[in-house]
């Protein structure tokens, strides 16, 4: 194992030991236990659970019993489910960590490394892959920027040392507990992490991958797939996606929003595609949402 120095005590800890695991649960039944199992001794685990009322809290306490369980009286969405995983959190690195995204223990102590070779980085990640092991560009400009790029990311090269960047997916990320980072609660679901690394940018601080850690997202497994589900999922893509504008400078353009999901539904009525029929009336819904005040 890695052992890196702790710059406070002057001694060296091994990093497992100087690491905080935080989960944020919603009807993750399905995937916490594995989650849970493929960490190894050492962390500190941290399970917040939004209200899930599929036995996800049962689940996770029988595949880790020394783990801290936080159950949320009602679902308030990832960030604020990670903002009390952080507040309960009681060592110098916390992982935030999705219940579908698998991390080897070897990259634990390589972000570590890592975080004390660039103490002005706020933020670190590794790189991901998806379930098939292919590579997936789980970083990128900030969102305002990125959307005036003219690009090909196919083309992108893959980088080998760290590098720096505006944003990184929030599927996996180290944070410094000291520097006080915290999610806008205002984003229900989405957005919010790029909302964070925008947070990170406006203090001069940087936000780096570590390609030699690798993590597997296997994405859309967090939570069971349901109507419910999904509605919820587009209805709050497209608030966040306003709000995230709105608050950084960038064009909202709700009205141009709202004529694209209603005419992509009329579209996939015609072509008999009801699910996303659903998706993009929720789509609509969220964006009306937003264009009235609801926040």
């Amino acid at each position: 194992m890695i052992c890196a120095s702790d710059p406070r005590a002057g001694g060296f800890i091994p990093p497992l030991l100087r690491l905080s695991v935080v989960i944020v649960t919603y009807c993750s039944a399905g995937v916490i236990a594995e989650a849970l199992r493929a960490l190894p001794e050492g962390l500190e685990v941290i399970i917040v659970d939004n209200a899930s009322p599929d036995g996800t809290v049962a689940a996770a306490g029988a595949a880790r019993p020394g783990a801290v369980i936080l159950q949320q009286s009602e679902n308030r969405g990832f960030g604020a489910g990670c903002n009390r995983g952080v507040e309960a959190a009681s060592r110098e690195f916390v992982v935030l960590l999705n219940p579908d995204c698998r991390i080897a223990t070897s990259a634990f102590g390589t972000l570590v490394a890592a975080a004390d070779a660039f103490p002005d980085a706020a933020i670190l990640a590794p790189a991901l892959v998806d379930d098939a092991g292919a590579r997936v560009r789980s970083w990128d400009a900030g969102q305002v920027r990125r959307r005036r790029l003219a690009r090909d990311r196919k083309q992108e090269p893959w980088p080998v040392a760290p590098f720096c960047v505006d944003f990184v997916s929030g599927a996996c990320m180290l944070l410094r507990r000291a520097d006080g980072l915290r999610f806008d609660e205002r984003f229900f679901l989405y957005y919010e992490d790029d909302d964070l690394c925008a947070s990170a940018r406006e203090l001069g601080r940087s936000i780096v991958v570590v390609p030699a850690a690798r993590a597997a997202h296997v994405g859309g497994r967090s939570s069971a797939p349901s109507r419910q589900v999904a509605w919820r999922k587009a209805y709050h893509l497209a608030w966040s996606r306003l709000h995230y504008l709105d608050k950084h400078g960038g064009r909202a353009e709700a009205p141009g929003r709202l004529r694209h999901h209603a005419a992509k539904a009329i579209g996939h009525a015609l072509t008999l595609r009801g699910g996303r029929v659903w998706a993009d009336i929720a789509g609509f819904c969220g964006t009306l949402a937003w264009m009235r005040g609801r926040r």
